[in-house]
């Protein structure tokens, strides 16, 4: 299949994530943040059946995703589940009427990690504002860090924050995204000079 976009550090693929996964190669972790499902807006009204996807993903490598509290019971059993602690946060949770302050991260055959939570404001990128909920790149950055993969997946990709946070680090990363509006955010992020971070 024809890459969307292509450097020497990241390459976009646009598709189902469902028909392209099978094509790929093995990769060092498998990064990925799929829609909720939560029906708060009318993108997010179904989630992609986690049967259909993940088994081929989980073949690639080890697979670290983010899902919501109530969805995370949707996925088989992780081995471990780590926590992005969003400090500040106000986001109200729907069934205790408090505010939901973490999200968990399933961890699918991930050797080891260092500290299982991540804490990070909820700050959006302002390159991806055009994107519905994307995560913060200090937050992929740190978990990237972390992990320290040299090849990262992310099936999807949305407006390529994963990819961003793999490139700046240095590393080799591959998304896949089914809209080809936040295709084109991502190949443009992608195109930016990378810029040295700190991982920490």
């Amino acid at each position: 299949m024809k890459p969307y976009y292509e450097d020497d550090a990241v390459t976009i693929y646009h598709g189902d994530c469902r028909e392209i996964l099978p094509t790929l190669e093995p990769v060092d972790l498998v990064l990925t943040d799929p829609p909720y499902g939560m029906k708060k807006a009318g993108w997010d009204q179904h989630i992609v059946p986690v049967s259909t996807w993940l088994p081929d993903a989980r073949k690639l490598g080890p697979t670290a995703l983010f899902t919501g509290v109530k969805g995370m019971h949707d996925y088989p059993k992780p081995d471990w589940v780590a926590a992005w602690v969003r400090v500040g946060s106000t986001q109200r949770n729907g069934s205790l009427q408090g505010f939901n302050n973490w999200e968990p991260i399933l961890l699918y055959d991930v050797a080891k990690v260092p500290n299982d939570v991540f804490s990070v404001p909820n700050f959006p990128d302002t390159d991806a504002s055009d994107h519905p909920t994307p995560k913060p790149q200090k937050l992929m950055r740190l978990i990237l860090g972390r992990l320290a993969p040299a090849t990262i997946l992310d099936p999807f990709m949305g407006s390529g924050t994963t990819l961003r946070a793999a490139k700046d680090l240095g590393r080799k990363a591959i998304g896949i995204e089914i809209e080809e509006r936040y295709c084109e955010i991502a190949a443009q992020r992608m195109s930016q000079t990378v810029m040295a971070f700190d991982a920490v």
